[in-house]
């Protein structure tokens, strides 16, 4: 069932503190409303191994008798699947769940297997939430393929070979994804076939959104993130999303006093310890049960959390009314606490940009010197909108500026997520600047079976270099120079053929109507040309604009250029050149390459491909398709990859 927007709205600026009370995993997403509200928490499906399918329940089984093996130690499955992180386990039942629920026929509807969950041998590892990492490194499952898996998925009805991952998903270059667009299951995999990364697709990439922020890409292999738990039960019904607040918490009522909002000042300044401030905010809230007190600390930037989830169509003039609520609907929901330490636990995390601070509460939570670098990437607005990051406290190494407290809410019978706080001094007081859920994945805590042997085999094929045309090089450079360098978008423009114009409708938002003419279309690229350059501010060479991807595929022969470290310029065969076409793709579908029948001609066609480098997490790679119109070389096509 769909939440109202409403009801969605209401808890979600607390959930930085609340979502492991309130909805276990889901972080930032609100519960039903009142008059949807469960009795009794709803049937499970994956929180607990009980919970599991035959079928997930055979790949979890084995996973754990071949890690007691190497630990050389028993291991139950129930209780190795159940203590799992919380993104792991959402992981992997959202990702087997869609195997499950896809059958396999070939082109004359005879049955290829049960569901495409056969084409797993076993259950390597599985990857939630990884900070830090790329998206084509989390949310997703590693498994080893059954025999002659790839050559099932070419011949199934179900499945397409896409082309080969030329930048993300190193080692798995093979790839193949469920047809009639997203949501879809993608597979990658090793050139000889015997193992791959798995994971589902939600939403397709949009331009230049994903060019800016890299968490949109790494949030669309999520099913938790926004209503991807929809978009997958439209596709493979059946999935329960029982991270979402199967506590059945209430709203208010509309008669309570809901708008009240504190006029006092927070109770610790700048100039106490950390610790006192973080301590009397907990204290104040769930202890001595004062909202308004701990209301007190949270600085605006704080609200802005809320559009990670709602998007920039939230409502922020509500959004510390809503923020008031929700910490009074923890408050129900615990009841009367004694102490701090009876309902929250403090954190330890490992990693080089935090620095423990020793201090009297560790019972109750764990305090962090950050480094600099990670505070501004954890900020709200910085990944909301990357023009405002600072690039010299991106690059920064200094401590000493902020401080994060880490916890997780205890409940009985409940893994909960841990929760990361960013504190700074604003304005003479402590405050809340910024929050997030699982700030380090525990990769250790997973067991990963792969063995060495199996990774050999992922080996990356060698890169040709060829001498390439010198008016394409001429022609790309200046493209991209009047574009970013020399702030003319609509300059760079005039290199984009008539050709290229449709391919504005396989990126463009949800919520942008498709144009009507070809006027249109390329009102909307010369749009998202100039929101990509718009807050760069001066550059004065291109790779301070945009960053070169690493290419790897065997049939791209790079060209040396004198701005190799800016943008990557290959020629790429003709049936490659052509397959991008953009009148020949559907929004969701990345282009497929088919093989030529006879050999593979070059010259014909070349690409050039870029990532922006003021950008959050790592963004999608935009790829132009080059070749000549009468006598002059011309963009044809683009299209994104992302992980």
């Amino acid at each position: 069932m769909r939440r109202s927007a409403t009801s969605r709205y209401v808890l979600l600026c607390v959930t930085f503190l609340a979502a492991t009370l309130v909805f276990p995993t889901a972080g930032f997403l609100a519960v039903a409303t009142v008059q949807q509200q469960p009795a009794v928490p709803p049937a499970l499906l994956g929180d607990k191994y009980a919970d599991l399918l035959p079928e997930q329940k055979v790949l979890v089984d084995d996973w754990f008798k071949r890690f007691a093996d190497v630990v050389k130690k028993p291991i139950s499955p129930q209780e190795g699947y159940d203590n799992l992180p919380l993104s792991t386990k959402t992981t992997f039942s959202a990702v087997t769940h869609a195997l499950i629920h896809t059958t396999l026929t070939d082109q004359y509807g005879t049955s290829m297997g049960a569901s495409a969950i056969t084409i797993i041998d076993r259950l390597d590892t599985v990857a939630g939430k990884i900070e830090g990492a790329g998206g084509d490194q989390q949310f997703r499952i590693y498994i080893a393929l059954k025999a002659d898996a790839l050559n099932t998925l070419a011949k199934s009805k179900e499945f397409g070979r896409s082309p080969d991952n030329v930048v993300f998903h190193k080692g798995f270059p093979i790839c193949f994804r469920g047809k009639n667009g997203v949501p879809s299951i993608q597979v990658s995999a090793t050139r000889d076939g015997t193992r791959a990364d798995i994971d589902v697709d939600y939403r397709s990439s949009k331009f230049p959104a994903s060019l800016l922020n890299g968490h949109l890409t790494a949030s669309n292999s999520d099913v938790r993130a926004g209503n991807n738990d929809e978009r997958h039960n439209e596709h493979w019904s059946g999935l329960s999303s029982w991270w979402r607040g199967f506590l059945g918490m209430p709203l208010f009522d509309k008669g309570s006093d809901s708008a009240e909002w504190p006029t006092k000042e927070p109770a610790t300044k700048a100039s106490s310890k950390p610790e006192v401030a973080v301590h009397d905010f907990l204290q104040s809230w769930l202890v001595d049960q004062q909202p308004l007190g701990a209301a007190s600390y949270f600085a605006e930037s704080s609200f802005r959390c809320r559009e990670l989830e709602e998007g920039p169509q939230t409502d922020s003039g509500m959004a510390k009314f809503a923020l008031m609520m929700g910490l009074k609907q923890v408050n129900q929901r615990l009841g009367k606490v004694a102490q701090l330490s009876d309902v929250i636990s403090g954190v330890q995390l490992t990693g080089p940009r935090g620095k423990p601070i020793a201090q009297p509460y560790e019972s109750a939570f764990t305090l962090y010197d950050v480094r600099e670098d990670l505070a501004e990437q954890m900020k709200c607005l910085n990944r909301i909108d990357p023009s405002t990051i600072s690039e010299k406290a991106v690059n920064s190494k200094s401590f000493g500026k902020y401080v994060g407290s880490v916890f997780k809410f205890k409940l009985a019978g409940q893994q909960t997520e841990t929760v990361a706080v960013l504190w700074a001094k604003q304005d003479g007081f402590w405050k809340i600047i910024s929050y997030d859920l699982e700030p380090e994945f525990e990769k250790f805590r997973v067991p990963d079976t792969t063995s060495a042997a199996a990774a050999a085999a992922a080996a990356a094929p060698p890169i040709t270099y060829v001498a390439g045309d010198k008016d394409l090089v001429r022609s790309a450079g200046d493209f991209l120079t009047k574009w970013f360098v020399q702030s003319r978008p609509l300059d760079a423009f005039q290199y984009l053929s008539s050709r290229a114009y449709p391919c504005v409708s396989l990126y463009r938002d949800d919520d942008t109507p498709a144009p009507a003419s070809p006027d249109a279309a390329s009102q909307l690229i010369k749009a998202g040309m100039t929101r990509a350059v718009s807050n760069l501010g001066p550059i004065k060479k291109l790779e301070q604009a945009i960053v070169a991807p690493n290419v790897s595929h065997p049939d791209v022969r790079l060209v040396k250029h004198s701005d190799q470290k800016a943008y990557v310029i290959a020629s790429v065969p003709d049936h490659m050149g052509a397959a991008a076409s953009c009148q020949d793709r559907k929004p969701g579908e990345d282009p497929y390459f088919a093989e030529p029948a006879t050999g593979k001609v070059y010259g014909n066609y070349y690409a050039t491909g870029f990532r922006l480098a003021k950008a959050i997490g790592e963004p999608a790679v935009l790829w132009t398709v080059w070749t000549k119109e009468s006598g002059q070389w011309k963009v044809v096509s683009y299209f994104l990859i992302t992980p």
